[in-house]
């Protein structure tokens, strides 16, 4: 009987974690947030010729504008062209931006805009910014 608790405690404990982990992934971080990476007015064609820290710079000018969550991921390609990153599944679209950090996904913050069903479900950035 104990050895069944164990494991079934074990088992629960892993759910969890797992839909904790899952749940904090989609979350929008602060928008305010990414002023820490600067107040540069977006534009596209300025995003389009930027490198990642100018780019970095634009995105809190950028979210400002747009209201991304609820955007069809087709308008958001439009808006930053074709991701410069990837975050674990295919349909997610990821941008590196500006940062002087180190992350498992490179040089710089990761800007990851999390899509379900073709719709911008969620977004932030991998390290989270402080």
């Amino acid at each position: 009987m104990t050895k069944f608790r164990t494991t079934e405690n074990l088992q629960c404990a892993c759910i969890l974690s797992a839909a904790l982990t899952l749940s904090a992934c989609s979350e929008p971080q602060s928008n305010e947030a990414f002023l820490t990476l600067g107040d540069q007015a977006f534009s596209q064609s300025a995003w389009s010729e930027a490198d990642e820290s100018v780019r970095g710079a634009m995105v809190y000018s950028f979210l400002k504008e747009h209201s991304v969550i609820g955007m069809k991921s087709e308008t958001l390609i439009d808006l930053l062209g074709e991701p410069t990153g990837y975050h674990e599944y295919d349909h997610d679209l990821a941008y590196f931006i500006g940062g002087n950090v180190q992350s498992q996904y490179g040089e710089g913050y990761l800007l990851v805009f999390f899509i379900k069903d073709g719709i911008v479900d969620g977004y932030r950035t991998f390290p989270a910014i402080d």
